[in-house]
């Protein structure tokens, strides 16, 4: 359940769903001993812990002033896409430093 409408229920909903997804494949894949994908999808669960940025996002808001009703409808999104899109970039980083760089890369 959650407030403000279908638009904020299918933000929170989809943030569980693939939240759920990428820790569970995160499990799967340290379990069949494959360390790099393991460490991939945990930086995508760690970017899918919205929680700490809604905490963030709300009193900012309130501090400005602005309608909560509106807040709470764009911070249901706006609280876990970011964050997943700045993911996927150092991911895409990372994919993308060659092999024998590696070891340069901080990690």
């Amino acid at each position: 359940m959650s407030q403000e409408g279908i638009i904020a229920h299918l933000g929170f909903g989809f943030l569980a769903v693939f939240w759920l997804v990428s820790t569970t494949l995160a499990f799967r894949r340290i379990r069949a001993g494959d360390v790099d994908a393991h460490r991939r999808w945990m930086i995508r669960s760690f970017s899918l812990t919205a929680a700490v940025t809604l905490r963030i996002y709300l009193p900012i808001a309130a501090a400005a002033g602005l309608p909560f009703h509106d807040v709470y409808r764009s911070v249901a999104w706006f609280c876990w896409v970011p964050n997943l899109l700045v993911a996927e970039a150092l991911i895409w980083r990372d994919a993308l430093v060659l092999p024998s760089q590696r070891g340069n890369v901080r990690q």
